[in-house]
Protein backbone atom coordinates (compact mmCIF):
# COMPACT_ATOMS: atom_id res chain seq x y z
CA UNK A 1 0.00 0.00 0.00
CA UNK A 2 1.07 3.55 -0.56
CA UNK A 3 1.11 6.43 1.60
CA UNK A 4 -0.99 8.11 -0.38
CA UNK A 5 -3.34 5.51 -1.65
CA UNK A 6 -6.72 6.20 -2.27
CA UNK A 7 -9.63 3.96 -2.97
CA UNK A 8 -13.51 4.73 -4.36
CA UNK A 9 -15.19 1.40 -3.90
CA UNK A 10 -18.53 0.88 -5.93
CA UNK A 11 -20.42 -2.64 -4.90
CA UNK A 12 -23.65 -3.97 -5.36
CA UNK A 13 -24.94 -6.80 -3.69
CA UNK A 14 -27.90 -9.51 -3.52
CA UNK A 15 -28.50 -10.15 0.16
CA UNK A 16 -30.92 -12.71 1.68
CA UNK A 17 -31.88 -13.12 6.17
CA UNK A 18 -33.37 -14.43 8.52
CA UNK A 19 -35.23 -13.29 10.93
CA UNK A 20 -34.30 -13.70 14.21
CA UNK A 21 -37.66 -13.06 16.01
CA UNK A 22 -40.36 -13.18 14.17
CA UNK A 23 -43.35 -11.55 16.31
CA UNK A 24 -45.69 -10.99 13.25
CA UNK A 25 -45.38 -13.65 11.66
CA UNK A 26 -43.93 -12.54 8.55
CA UNK A 27 -42.05 -15.87 8.25
CA UNK A 28 -38.27 -16.42 9.00
CA UNK A 29 -37.00 -15.17 5.99
CA UNK A 30 -36.50 -11.57 5.89
CA UNK A 31 -37.30 -9.55 2.45
CA UNK A 32 -34.59 -10.47 -0.60
CA UNK A 33 -32.56 -6.87 -1.00
CA UNK A 34 -30.40 -5.56 -3.30
CA UNK A 35 -27.57 -2.53 -1.89
CA UNK A 36 -25.77 -0.47 -4.06
CA UNK A 37 -23.15 0.82 -1.30
CA UNK A 38 -20.76 3.13 -2.47
CA UNK A 39 -17.47 3.83 -0.61
CA UNK A 40 -14.63 6.43 -0.50
CA UNK A 41 -11.63 4.70 1.80
CA UNK A 42 -8.82 7.72 2.32
CA UNK A 43 -7.89 7.20 5.96
CA UNK A 44 -4.89 4.84 6.84
CA UNK A 45 -5.27 3.15 9.78
CA UNK A 46 -2.21 0.68 9.72
CA UNK A 47 -2.36 -1.61 6.78
CA UNK A 48 -5.90 -0.76 6.31
CA UNK A 49 -8.00 2.19 4.53
CA UNK A 50 -10.99 3.60 6.13
CA UNK A 51 -13.82 5.96 4.62
CA UNK A 52 -16.95 6.85 4.59
CA UNK A 53 -20.10 4.81 2.49
CA UNK A 54 -23.46 5.60 1.48
CA UNK A 55 -25.69 2.60 0.45
CA UNK A 56 -28.91 2.03 -0.98
CA UNK A 57 -31.26 -0.76 -0.02
CA UNK A 58 -34.43 -1.78 -1.62
CA UNK A 59 -35.98 -5.24 -1.01
CA UNK A 60 -39.65 -6.91 -1.67
CA UNK A 61 -41.82 -9.82 0.42
CA UNK A 62 -45.81 -10.28 0.51
CA UNK A 63 -46.28 -7.35 2.86
CA UNK A 64 -44.77 -4.80 -0.15
CA UNK A 65 -41.30 -2.56 -0.87
CA UNK A 66 -39.23 -1.49 1.64
CA UNK A 67 -36.22 0.89 0.96
CA UNK A 68 -33.23 2.21 3.17
CA UNK A 69 -30.41 5.09 2.76
CA UNK A 70 -27.54 3.56 4.76
CA UNK A 71 -24.69 6.18 6.13
CA UNK A 72 -21.83 4.11 7.31
CA UNK A 73 -18.12 3.82 7.58
CA UNK A 74 -16.16 0.47 5.76
CA UNK A 75 -12.77 -0.76 6.22
CA UNK A 76 -10.68 -2.14 3.87
CA UNK A 77 -7.66 -4.40 2.91
CA UNK A 78 -6.01 -5.75 -0.19
CA UNK A 79 -3.74 -8.66 0.99
CA UNK A 80 -2.80 -9.73 -2.67
CA UNK A 81 -3.42 -8.76 -5.94
CA UNK A 82 -6.40 -11.34 -6.10
CA UNK A 83 -7.92 -11.13 -2.38
CA UNK A 84 -9.42 -8.35 -0.23
CA UNK A 85 -11.30 -8.04 3.35
CA UNK A 86 -13.93 -5.37 4.63
CA UNK A 87 -15.81 -4.89 7.43
CA UNK A 88 -18.53 -2.31 7.41
CA UNK A 89 -21.04 -0.51 10.10
CA UNK A 90 -23.95 1.33 9.10
CA UNK A 91 -26.89 3.06 10.18
CA UNK A 92 -29.59 1.97 7.72
CA UNK A 93 -32.65 4.57 7.63
CA UNK A 94 -35.61 1.76 6.89
CA UNK A 95 -38.64 2.84 4.92
CA UNK A 96 -41.81 0.16 5.35
CA UNK A 97 -45.16 -0.52 4.91
CA UNK A 98 -47.08 1.09 8.33
CA UNK A 99 -50.67 0.97 9.03
CA UNK A 100 -52.75 3.50 7.54
CA UNK A 101 -55.19 5.37 9.43
CA UNK A 102 -58.43 5.98 7.47
CA UNK A 103 -61.30 7.99 7.69
CA UNK A 104 -64.52 5.89 8.46
CA UNK A 105 -66.56 7.92 5.74
CA UNK A 106 -64.22 6.60 3.49
CA UNK A 107 -64.89 2.59 4.39
CA UNK A 108 -67.84 0.30 3.62
CA UNK A 109 -68.41 -2.16 6.18
CA UNK A 110 -68.83 -5.29 5.39
CA UNK A 111 -72.35 -7.13 5.94
CA UNK A 112 -73.84 -3.26 4.66
CA UNK A 113 -76.45 -3.61 1.81
CA UNK A 114 -73.55 -1.41 -0.47
CA UNK A 115 -70.57 -4.29 0.68
CA UNK A 116 -70.52 -6.48 -2.89
CA UNK A 117 -67.15 -7.90 -1.39
CA UNK A 118 -65.29 -7.71 -4.63
CA UNK A 119 -63.65 -4.40 -3.37
CA UNK A 120 -65.95 -1.85 -5.99
CA UNK A 121 -69.26 -0.99 -4.15
CA UNK A 122 -72.17 -0.83 -6.75
CA UNK A 123 -72.07 2.74 -7.02
CA UNK A 124 -68.35 2.65 -8.18
CA UNK A 125 -66.81 4.46 -4.80
CA UNK A 126 -63.58 2.05 -3.98
CA UNK A 127 -64.02 -0.36 -0.95
CA UNK A 128 -60.46 -0.52 1.34
CA UNK A 129 -59.81 -3.97 2.76
CA UNK A 130 -58.41 -4.31 5.99
CA UNK A 131 -54.46 -3.54 5.86
CA UNK A 132 -54.76 -1.19 2.24
CA UNK A 133 -52.51 1.39 1.14
CA UNK A 134 -49.01 2.20 1.25
CA UNK A 135 -48.27 4.37 4.58
CA UNK A 136 -44.47 4.56 4.57
CA UNK A 137 -42.75 4.25 8.34
CA UNK A 138 -39.40 5.13 9.01
CA UNK A 139 -37.22 2.44 11.11
CA UNK A 140 -33.35 2.96 12.26
CA UNK A 141 -30.93 -0.25 12.45
CA UNK A 142 -27.72 -0.84 12.68
CA UNK A 143 -25.67 -3.44 10.31
CA UNK A 144 -22.17 -5.06 10.78
CA UNK A 145 -21.20 -7.30 7.96
CA UNK A 146 -17.28 -8.47 7.54
CA UNK A 147 -16.85 -10.06 4.20
CA UNK A 148 -13.96 -10.87 1.23
CA UNK A 149 -13.28 -10.20 -2.33
CA UNK A 150 -11.89 -12.27 -5.39
CA UNK A 151 -10.87 -9.50 -8.04
CA UNK A 152 -11.11 -11.35 -11.52
CA UNK A 153 -9.53 -8.46 -12.66
CA UNK A 154 -7.38 -5.32 -11.15
CA UNK A 155 -10.31 -3.61 -10.38
CA UNK A 156 -13.04 -5.75 -10.45
CA UNK A 157 -14.11 -8.42 -7.95
CA UNK A 158 -16.58 -10.96 -6.75
CA UNK A 159 -17.68 -10.66 -3.11
CA UNK A 160 -19.49 -12.20 -0.64
CA UNK A 161 -20.45 -10.99 3.24
CA UNK A 162 -21.99 -12.20 6.47
CA UNK A 163 -24.39 -9.23 7.82
CA UNK A 164 -25.98 -8.96 11.07
CA UNK A 165 -28.77 -6.27 11.35
CA UNK A 166 -30.77 -5.13 14.61
CA UNK A 167 -33.99 -3.06 13.65
CA UNK A 168 -35.88 -0.73 16.36
CA UNK A 169 -39.19 -1.12 15.42
CA UNK A 170 -42.60 0.55 16.65
CA UNK A 171 -43.35 0.73 20.50
CA UNK A 172 -39.71 -0.10 21.31
CA UNK A 173 -39.71 -3.73 19.48
CA UNK A 174 -36.27 -4.95 18.42
CA UNK A 175 -36.01 -7.11 15.28
CA UNK A 176 -32.41 -9.32 14.67
CA UNK A 177 -31.74 -10.22 11.46
CA UNK A 178 -28.53 -12.69 10.41
CA UNK A 179 -27.89 -13.15 6.86
CA UNK A 180 -24.90 -12.74 3.99
CA UNK A 181 -24.87 -11.38 0.43
CA UNK A 182 -22.59 -11.80 -2.85
CA UNK A 183 -21.75 -8.87 -5.27
CA UNK A 184 -19.39 -7.43 -7.03
CA UNK A 185 -17.37 -4.64 -6.58
CA UNK A 186 -15.55 -2.37 -8.30
CA UNK A 187 -12.17 -0.69 -7.29
CA UNK A 188 -10.69 2.57 -8.39
CA UNK A 189 -7.87 3.41 -6.98
CA UNK A 190 -7.26 7.22 -7.55
CA UNK A 191 -3.65 8.28 -8.72
CA UNK A 192 -2.22 11.47 -6.85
Amino acid sequence: MQPNERHILLRAEFGIGARLRDPFSYGVLSPPSVLVQGTYAFLHVGKFLLGPSLGLQGGMDGNGAQFAVQPGVQIYRRFTSALAAHARIDVPLLITRGACQRSAGLMIPPGSPQWVGGGIAPNRSVVYPPGWGYCPELSVGFEAAVGGAFYIRSGLAITAEAVFDLYLGNGGSVYPIIGGGLGILVDYEVLP
